[in-house]
């Protein structure tokens, strides 16, 4: 539901701001008021194509701002585009006079597509280019009343084919270059299983390098450290010596002497083990220098192999595999084949029967959405219209995630002539008030929260009028309905009532929005009945306009 709006600075508004509240509103005032200047600003602000006939006369831009309550329905949106979310959907749009644009949802700065894919889903707006009028939002809106599962089931499913078609394709392509490049293939595919490489073997071959040319930098140290420990002298035997010494000279009382024997026998140990340790690290030097020179022929085979055919080290494996793999379709494609055959005929037959359920739920959907048309036609005085869904099946090159039919609204609006599809019908008085019956029968599975009609009464006066403003009060119980009209049978059944006005001074022209009080809308459907001549006979018939509410 759209919240506030607020306008600088485009056409004749220097600065407008508007707050709007559910039900149904209208917007009146005289011809060239400037009604039409608040829908382009809104249209403005939706994303639509911004001309700079827009930007107010001597100012170096426009801007409108606009703040809509947020549903959970937007929650996918937000989360595709990585957008913040809110308490509300604030959106803005910045037209300049050197002819550039700025759009931003929540603060932050998208492209005016972005901004129009999330404004269509905001509002409607009723007229030439109303919604309805394309084929895939007519599907939209009656599948609206289809289970979403079945939906998804179809989508998925279509997923899933395309999958298999993709899988065939490229397995017959892959077939017909590999039998082009088999002599490559063969010599390619024996190089690597003379080498035989394993995974990640390259990566595996620089850690055990890394490793041994570490302990290469300290053998030095080590080889120093036992020359130290056993030349000139052995510390190990001359340890051994003072012990055996200190051994014989004990004697009963002397309990240091003894423990002093003790500590040397436990450092001959300590010596001795600490002597093997560094032989031990040594020996380990002289074996990993011969490793050291077979990892760097391995990495040398592998580096040398990987060049050749411009290959990473570490992928060569799975080259391999994959290799083996074309290798083995090369020799007997007919087997794969047949296996990717049997996929696709799979997910064919799973796509045909979930698009089957979801057509019989189109057909009942159809059936129940014409009914309800019908029943909204004859009090909007058009008794002889008649609405029809039909469904265009699509050649299989065209099934999509959606189905297998295209869906089309079709109308009929006198007796003796064919039914044309809706996106072809000229639009007009007749048609207006159509659409407003199709709108009326899904009021309920409306995922927009805003309807906006222009001049919706065009053509028409009266009791056609008055049964088209009993419709849009209806209509906006079950959201935010908006209509500009010069129609005092519509205005007198709304909810809420701005006035447009257009202010003229010595210098400058400047329109104005006001929301009107009850008295005030008095005045003015008495107006709109009277024109500028409002008498007692006028107000006394805005009033009893304004009681025949349904």
């Amino acid at each position: 539901m759209l919240q506030t709006l607020s306008i600088r600075n485009v056409v004749l508004i220097e600065a407008l701001d508007l707050s709007f509240e559910s039900g149904f509103c209208v917007l009146t005032g005289e011809t060239g008021a400037g009604k039409s200047i608040l829908l382009d600003a809104l249209c403005l602000v939706l994303g639509q194509r911004g001309e700079q006939t827009l930007i107010r006369k001597n100012v170096e831009q426009a801007s409108v701002f606009a703040e809509f309550e947020y549903d959970s329905y937007f929650d996918s949106f937000f989360e595709e585009q990585g957008l913040p979310k809110r308490d509300v959907i604030a959106l803005r749009r910045v037209l300049q006079t050197n002819g550039r644009s700025k759009a931003f949802i929540n603060d932050e700065s998208v492209t005016a597509q972005t901004l129009k894919i999330l404004g269509d889903q905001l509002i409607n707006i009723h007229g030439q280019q109303d919604h309805l009028f394309e084929l895939s939002r007519q599907r939209v809106l009656l599948d609206q009343a289809i289970d979403l599962k079945i939906r998804n089931t179809v989508e998925a499913a279509h997923e899933h084919l395309q999958a298999a078609l993709f899988n065939l394709k490229a397995f017959e392509e892959s077939i017909s270059t590999n039998q082009s490049q088999k002599a490559f293939l063969k010599m390619q595919l024996e190089d690597l299983k003379n080498l035989s490489p394993v995974e990640g073997e390259e990566t595996l071959l620089l850690q055990k390098r890394e490793a041994i040319v570490g302990f290469a930098k300290i053998a030095d140290t080590v080889a120093s450290c036992l020359t130290g420990l056993t030349f000139p002298k052995d510390l190990a035997s001359e340890i051994a010596q003072h012990q055996q010494t200190l051994t014989r000279s004990s004697q009963p009382g002397l309990e240091a002497l003894e423990e002093a024997a003790k500590s040397l026998d436990r450092a001959y140990i300590e010596v001795k083990e600490t002597q093997q340790a560094l032989r031990d690290l040594l020996d380990q030097h002289q074996a990993h220098a011969k490793e050291l020179q077979a990892y760097d022929q391995r990495y040398s085979e592998l580096h040398s192999v990987a060049k050749k055919y411009n290959i990473a080290g570490d992928d060569l494996y799975n080259v391999l595999q994959n290799l083996q793999g074309q290798q083995q379709a090369l020799d007997d494609p007919e087997y794969e084949r047949t296996q990717l055959q049997k996929q696709l005929s799979k997910a064919r037959q799973e796509y045909i029967d979930a698009a089957q359920i979801l057509s019989k739920h189109r057909t009942q959907a159809a059936s129940a959405l014409e009914n309800n048309v019908h029943k909204e036609l004859p009090d909007l005085f058009l008794p002889h219209a008649r609405f029809r869904t039909n469904f265009v099946p699509l050649s299989e090159a065209h099934w999509s995630a959606h189905g297998v039919e295209q869906v089309v609204f079709e109308v009929c609006m006198n007796p003796g002539q064919f039914f044309t599809p809706l996106h072809k019908t000229a639009s007009g008085g007749e048609m207006a008030r159509l659409m407003l019956a199709l709108k009326v029968a899904t009021a309920n599975q409306h995922n927009l929260s805003t309807l906006i009609f222009d001049e919706i009464d065009h053509g028409v006066s009266g009791s056609v009028a008055l049964a088209i403003g009993r419709r849009l009060r209806r209509l906006g119980k079950c959201g935010q309905v908006m209509a500009i009209t010069h129609s005092a049978q519509v205005a007198s059944q709304a909810e809420h009532h701005l006035i447009v006005e257009k202010r003229q001074e010595q210098t400058t022209t400047a329109t104005t929005v006001q929301v009107l009080a009850e008295n005030e809308r008095v005045s003015e459907i008495a107006r709109m009945l009277s024109g500028n001549d409002v008498n007692d006979a006028a107000r006394m018939a805005a009033i009893e306009l304004m009681k025949e509410l349904p």
